[in-house]
């Protein structure tokens, strides 16, 4: 069909800063970042238009989730400390959660659900993989301890490493990505390679 690829794409990038949970946002942000190391040449023509939202997209999730991970390490030492008021202001609102009374559940979900109602060639696990609901719910021996190598992967790293990588691959092609980033999104991603140099420098140190 065509024009599935780029309607596909458009609603990964759209629906990747409604998700809550921290697993598919981090999937979204390895998977959105991978793209990058295809030479832009090699990309369908409507995904390298789509290229400076992407980054702008994927670089804003990253921030925001470790900003909120950093965010929960304070919070784990100090019981008491107060509302930090959400994530840096500098990215917008990416997550904005849930109130104790609200349902947990919301317009990019029920999006998703009534997408992969129509496809009958996943089963209800992939399904709920994708929502990121407990896809292995019903399940005795579930693993509470289960590990992935995906673990071991930063995504903040992994981003600004790939980022560092195409624009030495394609300084040309970046360039012009570069030139059609407003002022914030280029900001933004100075902000991930200052604080990947930071936690390398960190981890040097230990």
């Amino acid at each position: 069909k065509r024009g599935v690829t780029q309607q596909v794409f458009a609603k990964w990038i759209k629906d990747g800063e409604g998700m809550d949970r921290w697993l598919p946002r981090k999937l979204t942000i390895l998977g959105l970042t991978a793209i990058l190391q295809i030479p832009a040449a090699s990309l369908p023509p409507s995904i390298q238009q789509s290229l400076p939202q992407l980054i702008d997209t994927v670089v804003r999730m990253t921030i925001a989730l470790k900003t909120e991970a950093e965010k929960g390490e304070t919070e784990a030492k100090d019981d008491n400390l107060g509302d930090a008021g959400g994530i840096d202001g500098d990215v917008g609102d990416v997550d904005l959660g849930f109130g104790e009374d609200e349902d947990v559940t919301n317009e990019v979900d029920e999006s998703y659900r009534k997408a992969l109602q129509g496809v009958t060639s996943w089963d209800d696990d992939m399904a709920k993989f994708l929502l990121g609901g407990d896809w292995d719910e019903d399940r005795e021996d579930v693993d509470e301890d289960f590990t992935s190598p995906l673990d071991r992967v930063d995504e903040l790293l992994y981003l600004s490493d790939t980022l560092s990588a195409a624009f030495q691959r394609e300084p040309e092609a970046y360039q012009q990505i570069q030139a059609v980033m407003t002022p914030e999104s280029v900001s933004n991603v100075q902000k991930v390679f200052q604080a990947a140099e930071s936690m390398r420098a960190q981890a040097a140190q230990q």
